[in-house]
This record gives C-alpha cells, sequence and structure tokens, in this order.
C-alpha cells in the first residue's frame, strides 16, 4: 500500500480535545484488604507491619534457610519471591515508601501476594533501587479500592516508567506527572477493554508485552495523545504501520521553524503531541512516534526505534512478527527489555518470552537461585540457575547472575570453556547475544591457552554469521579484542582464517564486508600482507562450493561486490599486489561483474604480455567497478572509474622490472570526450617518473611504442583536465622485450 492510499483509510479530524484532568484522590483501602492474612511467617509479617524492611529480608532470609528452596514447594518459591522484591527495591527504598500510612497498606497488600509479584518480577524490566515500581503500583492500587483488577496492565507500567537494573533513569520519569500519568494511562486502558474497543489481541498480552502498549520509557507523548488517537486514527489492525503517513513530512513549519528550533509547535501549544503532530507535520520523529502512539491506543504493541540519522518504528500484531513503519523494526529501541540495540532487542525478546509456560517455569527457577544464593547456598544456586537457563537458555539477566557465582567462586579456565561451549548452541541466530553473554567472563577466557581460546572464537564468528543481518550487528570490534587475547601470531592468523571462512560461507555479505575491512586495515595496509592472504587462501579452501542459506542470491551477490569493492580499493592503496590478486581472483568467483563483456583489442606493441600484479586507480566513486579491476590487466579487459579530477591516473605495477616495449590502454566506451590530454610515464622506483608519450586528443584505444631500452616496473596513465572530470578505462596492457 502507498502512503496515499493509506491515508485515504485513516478519515482523520482535526477536532481538538480538552487535555484531561488528573483524577481526584481517593481515600486509601483499609490496610488489611484484600490479601489474605497469615500467608506469610509472623516473623516476616511482623516486620512489614512495623515498616522496617531490612527486618523483613533479616526474616524471608531465615524462614528460608530452614526449609527446601525448590519450585515445587510453594512456601519456599513465595519467600523467594517476596525476597527477590525486597532485594530488587532495595529494603531502605521499601522501609522509606512504608514511613506514609497509605503506602504501607499498599505494602502489606502488596508482600502478601505471591501472584501479584510473580507477575511484577517477571515482566520485563523490574524497577531497580528506586521507589519507582511500587510507587506507580500503589497508586493504581488506591485508584482501584485496593482491588487491583488487572494486575499486568499495572505491572506493565510499573515497568515502563520504573526502568530497571539495566537501564535506571528512563525519560518519563521525568516528564510532567500532569500530563504523563501511570494511573491515568491504566485507567483509559481499562475503559477501552470494557467496552471491547481495543485490538482483539489485547486481553491476551502478557505484562511484558503490555509494555510495548502502555508508553515509551524513552520518548513518551503525553496522556491526551492516546485519547486524541483512539478517536481520529483508525484503520485496519494489520495496517498501523502507515498511520506514520497521517501527518505530513515537513519542516520548516508552516511558520517557518525549523524543527530543532523548540517553535516547531507554536502556536498550538495546548494540543495533545498527536493531534500537533497531525495539524503541523514533523520530521521522522514526529511521524514515527505519531504511527506508534496510534497502534499502541489501540491496544497493539508497538515502538519506536533509532537508526543511523533516521528514526522508525514498529508494531505487533501477531507474537514474534514485529513489522515495519517508516523503516522499523531494526534499530535502537525506545522501549526495551534487554537493549536497545538490534538483534540483541526485539528478536532476543521474543525468542526468550516466545513460550509462556516455559518463561513461567524459568522465572520460578530463577526466584529460587536467587534465595538460595541469599542464604549462602552458592553450589545449590549454581545448579538453580542452570536449570533456569536449561529452560530458557538466552536469558541474559540469568546468565549474568550465574556469571557472577561463577566468578565468586574462582572459575577455572578448563571449566569456563566447557560450560560456554555447551551454551553457544543454544544461541543459534542470536550471535550478538552470545557475544555479549561472554563479556561478563573475560578474565576466565584470557586465563585460557589459545587452542581452547581458538575454538571458542570460532563458534561465536559461526554464531554471529548466522544471525539476521542488522546495521547494529559488528564483527570487527569481536575479532579485534579476540586477536588481542592470543598470545602467537599462528594463533592470530588461524583466528582470521575462521573468521573469514564464517563469513564466506553464511549471511549476506555485510559481515564479510566488515571482516575483510578489519583485516585490510590491521594486516595489508600495516604491511602483513602475507598473513592476510594466507587466511584468506585457505579461508576460501574451506568455504569452497558452500552456499550461504537463508539469504537472497542477488542481495548476497550485491553486498559481497561491495565487500570485496572495498577491500580491493584499500588493498590498492596499501599498495599489496599480494592482497590485491587474492581479492580479486576471489571476488571475480563469488560476485563476477555483470556490466564487463570481453572486447577483442585491435591493435598491440611488439612483444610480449609483461605479467602486472597491481593495479591502482587515483580516485574511486559510484560508477567504479574494483572487482573489475584486475580484468584491465588482461586482454578481455575490466573496468575503472574515477572521481572528478583534475588529473586523474591509473598505475600498472608488474612482477619485476623488465625491458618495456609499450603498452596499449582503452576508454570505456561512452563520454569519450572527457579523457582528451593523456600522459603515459614509466617508473623504475614508483616515486620518479619519465614521460615517454603524451596526447591532446587520446583515441578510444591508444598503443604506445617506447623507445628501445626502456625499463620500468611501473607504467602510469595520467590525464589532464581544465576542469575535474571522471576517467575511465576498460584496458591498460604493458608489453616487454
Amino acid at each position: 500500500m502507498n502512503p496515499r492510499a493509506a491515508i485515504a483509510l485513516l478519515g482523520l479530524s482535526a477536532l481538538g480535545m480538552v487535555p484531561a484532568q488528573a483524577a481526584p484522590a481517593k481515600s486509601a483501602p483499609a490496610a488489611t484488604a484484600p490479601a489474605a492474612k497469615g500467608s506469610l511467617p509472623a516473623a516476616v509479617q511482623n516486620a512489614i507491619d512495623k515498616g522496617d524492611y531490612a527486618a523483613v529480608r533479616e526474616a524471608l532470609v531465615n524462614e528460608l534457610k530452614s526449609m527446601k528452596i525448590a519450585p515445587d514447594n510453594k512456601q519456599a518459591l513465595n519467600l523467594s519471591m517476596a525476597l527477590e522484591v525486597v532485594d530488587c527495591t532495595s529494603p531502605q527504598v521499601l522501609t522509606d515508601f512504608a514511613k506514609v500510612k497509605d503506602q504501607a497498606a499498599f505494602l502489606k497488600a502488596f508482600m502478601a501476594d505471591p501472584d501479584w509479584q510473580e507477575i511484577y518480577l517477571g515482566c520485563g524490566l523490574v524497577p531497580y533501587h528506586t521507589d519507582w515500581g511500587v510507587k506507580v503500583l500503589y497508586g493504581v492500587w488506591k485508584e482501584e479500592g485496593g482491588d487491583v483488577k488487572n494486575k499486568p496492565l499495572a505491572c506493565a507500567l510499573a515497568s515502563v516508567w520504573g526502568g530497571g537494573e539495566t537501564w535506571k533513569d528512563p525519560a518519563i520519569q521525568r516528564k510532567d506527572p500532569s500530563k504523563y500519568n501511570p494511573v491515568r494511562r491504566y485507567k483509559y486502558f481499562q475503559r477501552q477493554a470494557a467496552k471491547n474497543v481495543l485490538f482483539p489481541g489485547y486481553k491476551r498480552l502478557k505484562a511484558w508485552e503490555l509494555r510495548f502498549v502502555v508508553g515509551i520509557p524513552g520518548q513518551d507523548w503525553d496522556d491526551e495523545s492516546y485519547e486524541w488517537a483512539f478517536k481520529h486514527i483508525n484503520m485496519p489492525w494489520d495496517q498501523y504501520g502507515w498511520a506514520c503517513w497521517s501527518a505530513t513530512y515537513t519542516d520548516p513549519s508552516k511558520f517557518g521553524d525549523s524543527v530543532q528550533s523548540g517553535e516547531y509547535n507554536l502556536p498550538y501549544t495546548s494540543e495533545s503531541w498527536a493531534e500537533a503532530t497531525q495539524r503541523n507535520g514533523g520530521v521522522c520523529g514526529a511521524l514515527s512516534h505519531f504511527g506508534t502512539v496510534a497502534a499502541m491506543a489501540h491496544g497493539i504493541p508497538a515502538y519506536t526505534v533509532g537508526q543511523p540519522g533516521h528514526c522508525a518504528y514498529a508494531v505487533r500484531v501477531k507474537r514474534g512478527e514485529w513489522t515495519g513503519g517508516f523503516g522499523g523494526p531494526d534499530g535502537g529501541m525506545h522501549n526495551h527489555i534487554f537493549g536497545n540495540q538490534a538483534p540483541t532487542s526485539y528478536r532476543l525478546m521474543e525468542a526468550v518470552y516466545g513460550n509462556d509456560t516455559a518463561i513461567a517455569r524459568a522465572y520460578r527457577h530463577s526466584f529460587c537461585a536467587r534465595a538460595l544464593a541469599a542464604t549462602g547456598q552458592d553450589k545449590e544456586a549454581v545448579a538453580m540457575w542452570k536449570e533456569a537457563l536449561r529452560i530458557s537458555p538466552m536469558h541474559p539477566f540469568f546468565r549474568s547472575a550465574l556469571h557472577k557465582l561463577f566468578i565468586k567462586g574462582g572459575m577455572k579456565p578448563d571449566e569456563c570453556f566447557k560450560y560456554l561451549m555447551d551454551a553457544l548452541p543454544s544461541y543459534k541466530g542470536h550471535g550478538v547475544a552470545a557475544t555479549n553473554m561472554m563479556d561478563d567472563l573475560k578474565d576466565s577466557i584470557s586465563a585460557m591457552d589459545d587452542g581452547s581460546k581458538l575454538q571458542l572464537f570460532s563458534a561465536i564468528h559461526k554464531s554471529l554469521a548466522g544471525t539476521p543481518a542488522s546495521w547494529a550487528v559488528k564483527c570487527e570490534d569481536v575479532i579485534a579484542k579476540q586477536s588481542e587475547m592470543l598470545q602467537n601470531d599462528g594463533a592470530k592468523l588461524e583466528l582470521l582464517t575462521e573468521a573469514f571462512a564464517a563469513y564466506m560461507s553464511n549471511g549476506d555479505g555485510t559481515l564479510f564486508g566488515q571482516i575483510l575491512e578489519w583485516a585490510v586495515k590491521t594486516y595489508v595496509q600495516a604491511g602483513k600482507d602475507e598473513v592476510f592472504n594466507k587466511a584468506f587462501a585457505a579461508a576460501s579452501r574451506k568455504a569452497a562450493g558452500t552456499t550461504a542459506a537463508g539469504v537472497d542470491a542477488k542481495e548476497r551477490t550485491k553486498k559481497m561486490s561491495q565487500a570485496y569493492g572495498k577491500a580491493i580499493i584499500a588493498a590498492e592503496q596499501a599498495r599489496s599486489a599480494p592482497a590485491f590478486q587474492a581479492l580479486s581472483e576471489a571476488a571475480m568467483k563469488a560476485c563476477p561483474p555483470d556490466d564487463v563483456k570481453p572486447v577483442k583489442l585491435t591493435k598491440t606493441p611488439a612483444g610480449n604480455l609483461a605479467k602486472a600484479v597491481l593495479f591502482r586507480i587515483s580516485t574511486t566513486c559510484g560508477f567504479d567497478s574494483p572487482v573489475a579491476h584486475a580484468g584491465i590487466l588482461t586482454p578481455n579487459g575490466g573496468k575503472c572509474h574515477t572521481e572528478r579530477e583534475a588529473r586523474p591516473n591509473m598505475i600498472v605495477e608488474l612482477a619485476d622490472k623488465a625491458t618495456v616495449t609499450g603498452c596499449v590502454v582503452r576508454k570505456v566506451p561512452g563520454n569519450d570526450w572527457r579523457m582528451k590530454k593523456a600522459t603515459i610515464a614509466t617508473s623504475t622506483d614508483g616515486a620518479t617518473w619519465f614521460d615517454q608519450e603524451t596526447t591532446q586528443d587520446m583515441p578510444s584505444e591508444w598503443m604506445v611504442q617506447f623507445k628501445p631500452g626502456t625499463t620500468a616496473k611501473w607504467v602510469r596513465i595520467e590525464f589532464e583536465n581544465a576542469q575535474p572530470e571522471f576517467a575511465h578505462i576498460s584496458h591498460f596492457l604493458i608489453y616487454t622485450k
């Protein structure tokens, strides 16, 4: 569907609305309602009644020490969850919170409700060492008279406003509470759900999914925007990826103000963000937020996402399937659980939370694992964490907690190696997450022998190579750090070989390009092209005959050509003949240029065709075809294309200094007028040049006969232009005696 067709579906109205006022405060319910009395041991309950949560923690630990801590022991599980609520919030924060009578009453109810705690602790980012989470839950509890009817929704709001251990200070916390109110947001969704006007899948959403409905922690819009968007932006459920186009892409505003000026939305300051954007327009950020809020207002999970130089968004009408709006879903999520960099964001999140039964079991094991550690049973805690990870192997928070216990226990290098090699197969398609989870154990990895490191590092590159393409996936930093950790040059050579082979055989060519650029910079440009060539040749043999699975062949060929092209240009600039030859040969097999046709020359100088080992071009541009540069040195021909220059040139390097008899240069057909005045020169040292012949009007095919006895290792053609101009040739052949 095109944007204009999408706009036609909207039926927009320009009617304004008066922003909703904050709901009047309600009196607190009785402290004892509605949680069941006696559900906690007396010592724990007494400490709660006193509002002393350091004592609550101590009592919980003492109780847990006296029982078997396991998910199948309901009492132990419930106390483990209560302990985790105290620890993740912190005893001091809860003690301070309980100094207010109404808040103390809420905490009594919450601490006695294990079902609510389980939802709260398992909904993604649990507010960490702050009162934000319990403050939001308290607000909903008070609004509902002590009987919270939608606890998953309340927990989702607490998580969005509260942040978490990996995101302690989301921007929504600093927003004006009269316009960004979690309780008002709760009431909005409850009201719409009761009228049965939200997305049909809304009522099936779990708390972690509702996080992507109730707000945007990083860059939220006001409550009134949700109300306005619900009334004025109504589309088929699967079309909200087009909702952004209900506003016009506009900069500057109708009054000439830049979107960066702070005055863009004047004079409509009383409007909601959504209405102001629909009226005034905006750039990618405003339109993506508009589309996101339009989806969320209808109960559809959505998020805004940052990309290089752009803001996009994503929506989800089916579990596991985020679809793009304005260029999403890939990028840095403004609402996330495990991190905002794709693909560790939405793909990992869906993989971890996709099975409701499994993730619930895994979380119950995690509660018990933390309780075991709190009671000093580290060995048992390690076993419990391993069981949680057997059920949900890619949960990064679980891995991190286990790794802390490993480090505390002094994990040995051989134990670390076995653990990581056993864990890595579970990360198929999630190479970035696999790489990140190893960071905690870098000291143990550093202490391994090179053989173990190589096996581990090779497995990481294979995992990255099998990860879906994303601009956020990078392998250069990974191999750079790995290479530094290896002790000898032979191991570094083998690492480069394994990495080359992994990316030659898998993926869409993006990571292959990254590894090529890194290797050329690290080895070729540093004068170590023999290392590069050995690794590249060995990897080519390993990857011979393999076909990358699951990627578009045409797109892969295009990206492989781009990757080889950048590397070939870099090899030329580094004047590395071996790298130029190896890359060119491999490129012609992997991605032969389709715009170069063999051409037979009409005449050649006397002598034999010299063995040329390197072709260099003064500049390159988008019209260039570096993969075809090597063909320029053969009778079949190739192609090159400089940028506009006053004196563009091409240089051929021979295998050895020789007595040269002449050369022939042929232009790429078309636009011959660009290359008129030209000079052929020779050199024996690559620095001092001797002109051999100059023409004021170079023909399409120019043969030059050198003076007898001319010796050279380098031959150059240079064009001279009154104004900067392109140059492009298909042949540059040198002949020797």
